[in-house]
């Protein structure tokens, strides 16, 4: 019939004017009511229907503010509390690895070798654990967009790491303050790639980017912090070595050393380089491992899940 057919085209018309999210269930609502209007016969009320929608102002999407503010109050909780909480997992790891080192002093030779390992093992079970749970929260967060969301869980993490290192160095400006900046800006924008590649629906590539660039900025903060504190080779021809330097050649390795205390077999860095390292550089790198899976776990899940406005729908006409 001529009338359906001019019905449908209007009703087509009025579609298009609503938000893409609600347009197909719009159309499926009215054709339903054409249908009741054609087979009873009614084919000028049905004409009428679809000229009301099709010249109507469009609904604009309405949003929840209740449920929004539930999810800001959320996201921010989620967001302020995990930095803590990996804050808490480094002491923890650490009070439970005192405990196993003082049971296997008493039985084994190599007690010592085993307590950076332990340290490490435990804080990455606890993180992994961490990122679970966080992660779940990311699915309802309230940032939209990849920077964002890597800004959103940088900053809390970044006044946590100034905070904890404050506390127990002692001073607000010590020589952590430089690497911990550098990690926090590089953290930045690996998690910014990750959100972006997450977003696009590589999550793969987004966990690859996001864990090797969190890596590197580690190691880089690492290696900051020892250039800066720890001397180099010495520049004469009889004793190119200090007693107290580390040779800059194994940089690199710096970042894994400070978790594993070992160097892999490598000629460097000898076992004194690497209590000369870790003498003065545990707590940032346990801090940084205790961090990573719960920003990049949170981060990939949140760009995944971009926060979608509730629509409520205008009345269908008479």
């Amino acid at each position: 019939m001529v009338t359906r057919r001019i019905a449908e085209l209007l009703l087509d018309l009025a579609a298009r004017r609503w938000p893409t999210d609600v347009r197909d269930d719009l159309r499926r609502e009215w054709a339903a009511e054409l249908h009741v209007l054609a087979e009873s016969g009614r084919w000028t009320k049905m004409v009428g229907f679809a000229m009301s929608l099709a010249v109507s102002r469009a609904g604009a999407p309405l949003l929840d503010r209740s449920m929004m503010h539930r999810r800001a109050r959320r996201t921010a909780a989620a967001l302020l509390l995990a930095p803590l909480a990996c804050a808490g997992i480094v002491v923890v790891s650490a009070l439970a690895m005192s405990q196993v080192y003082n049971v296997l002093s008493m039985r084994v030779s190599w007690s010592t070798a085993a307590q950076l390992p332990l340290w490490s093992t435990l804080t990455v079970g606890f993180a992994v654990l961490l990122a679970k749970y966080t992660s779940r929260s990311a699915r309802h967060t309230a940032l939209k967009g990849p920077l964002r969301v890597a800004l959103g869980v940088v900053l809390p993490v970044g006044v946590a790491a100034l905070g904890l290192m404050s506390v127990i160095n002692g001073n607000v400006f010590g020589s952590f303050v430089p690497g911990v900046l550098l990690w926090l800006a590089g953290l930045t924008l690996a998690l910014w790639a990750a959100a972006s590649l997450a977003a696009r629906g590589r999550v793969g590539v987004a966990w690859l980017v996001g864990l090797v660039g969190a890596l590197v900025a580690a190691d880089l903060a690492v290696i900051l912090f020892v250039l800066q504190t720890i001397p180099g080779p010495g520049a004469g021809p009889v004793d190119p070595m200090t007693p107290d330097s580390v040779d800059r050649i194994s940089a690199p390795l710096w970042l894994l050393v400070c978790w594993t205390d070992w160097n892999f077999g490598l000629p460097r860095p000898t076992s004194w380089e690497i209590f000369l390292i870790t003498d003065q550089l545990l707590l940032e790198p346990m801090f940084y491992l205790a961090c990573t899976p719960y920003a990049l776990a949170y981060t990939i899940r949140a760009a995944r899940s971009a926060p979608a406005e509730t629509v409520a729908l205008a009345p269908t006409p008479a």
